[in-house]
């Protein structure tokens, strides 16, 4: 660290990942500039090759940003043989620091890092709009897509609340995703990088990566000030098992109920009374939009959620009465009194508490399709076990002499992976010709995920 000593006095050791350190530091030929330098840990020894030329582009246009909510970048260096960037120091915490101590944010405080960071999404996705942007070329670079600089990497560690001299708080978009950083060489991808709890379907599939990438991960962010958790948790992100688990969740699975989460983080608090869901409709709606697996239907810059944004606080947006989907019930201690036989899903890692009466004579059983205009069977379970099929196994309900019910389970296809009856899974079979009458309490395996019989 010769040369990094010779230019700066090291003040603090702000962190240390994988691929970078980065210090509070002092430059040595102006004692009044300290900055936050960050160095990668990679040792260059070619200073012509593609992915350096086109990190250095990327810091050329990323030092014109100047915006009050977007961390400045000075310059570029190399020190020691290693890449290193030099950045305005921002003092305060991380969102991440904030959520572990406090659990979740209010609604105001929320509502202000919402106005912050849209502004600053909405000033990175149409900067290239003004005409003001270098000309690139031959460029893998993904923070720089068609009309817009791409942050890439939105999560709570890369926000930072700090004071300005009024005292009202500042957010300030920190560490964009540049293109080098990956001390084995260069990554060949951007797609799939960035905190897996933050990263958007389109990432997760290998496709395009674009303005609307960030609004969802945006969005998760806006989940967590909310609940005090994000809305598909991993524990381990070497267990390859938990990562395959979270792609099919951010991918397909539907997102938990968000003002179910916020009303248990209230709950969980000391002395908390129970209350309603204090989020705003028009809010859940914009949480909502942010979070739709498909690019299409999230708002496709900052400037689009700034704008809804400021029209939910103005009263300007109209909220439709939820609707039921299909015969798909969740719990609501309301629906006690309806009459049919019912199943139950017992929920595990993969798939959601549902419920479902029984109200015809035949009800197909299947996997949730997510595609647009794809059947869909009677019963759609939202899951993201792969081992349902989506035409997995039938109930019968027969009419007898006296006009009650009888209910029997078949799977009559049959399933790819078939449907288990039994006290414990994947014990007995049903085959093709099999008819098994249930009685209640009776439950049945398909795939991973547990269903419960129930008489009224």
């Amino acid at each position: 660290m010769q040369e990094l000593a010779s230019k700066y006095d090291i003040l603090k050791v702000i962190g240390h990942g994988g691929f970078s350190a980065v210090f509070k530091a002092r430059s040595k030929e102006d004692p009044e500039h300290v900055v936050a330098l960050k160095q990668l840990d990679f040792v260059l020894t070619d200073e012509t090759t593609k992915e350096y030329t086109d990190f250095k582009n990327e810091v050329e246009i990323l030092k014109q940003l100047d915006h009050p909510n977007i961390v400045k970048i000075y310059g570029e260096y190399i020190l020691d043989n290693k890449p290193s960037l030099e950045m305005e120091f921002v003092d305060g915490e991380t969102l991440e620091t904030l959520l572990q101590r406090e659990g979740y944010f209010s609604i105001d405080d929320t509502l202000d890092v919402i106005a912050q960071m849209s502004s600053a999404l909405s000033y990175c996705h149409h900067y290239y709009v003004s005409g003001n942007m270098p000309q690139r070329r031959g460029t893998d670079s993904v923070i720089i897509s068609r009309n817009a600089i791409i942050h890439n990497d939105i999560n709570p560690k890369n926000i930072i609340r700090t004071k300005n001299d009024d005292g009202a708080y500042r957010y300030v978009l920190i560490d964009f995703g540049l293109s080098f950083v990956d001390p084995a060489a260069v990554r060949h991808s951007k797609k799939e990088d960035g905190m897996a709890e933050y990263k958007a379907p389109e990432k997760w599939r290998g496709q395009l990566v674009d303005t609307p990438s960030d609004i969802y991960s945006l969005g998760v962010v806006i989940y967590e000030l909310l609940t005090g958790v994000v809305p598909f948790p991993v524990k381990d992100y070497k267990q390859a098992d938990e990562m395959a688990v979270l792609e099919e969740k951010h991918i397909r699975a539907a997102v938990p109920d968000l003002c179910e989460a916020r009303t248990e983080a209230v709950q969980e608090k000391p002395g908390a009374a129970t209350q309603d869901c204090d989020i705003p409709a028009w809010l859940e709606l914009l949480v909502q939009t942010c979070l739709e697996k498909e690019p299409s239907k999230r708002f496709k810059t900052g400037r689009e959620l700034a704008q809804f944004f400021y029209n939910g606080l103005d009263g300007k947006i109209e909220i439709k009465e939820k609707e039921a989907t299909g015969s798909v019930i969740n719990i609501d201690p309301a629906l006690s009194g309806k009459k049919g036989a019912s199943l139950e899903v017992v929920p595990n890692i993969l798939t959601e508490f549902q419920e479902f009466f029984i109200e015809q004579d035949t009800i197909t059983i299947g996997r949730w399709n997510d595609l647009p205009g794809a059947p869909a069977a009677d019963f759609s379970i939202k899951t993201s076990d792969r081992f349902i099929s989506k035409n997995h196994c039938q109930i019968l309900r027969k009419t007898g002499a006296d006009g009650s019910y009888t209910y029997f389970l078949q799977d009559k296809m049959p399933s790819k992976n078939g449907t288990f009856f039994n006290t414990d899974k994947n014990t007995i079979r049903l085959s093709a010709t099999t008819e098994v009458a249930l009685k209640e309490g009776d439950y049945f395996w398909i795939g991973n995920t547990q269903l419960i019989f129930h008489l009224p």
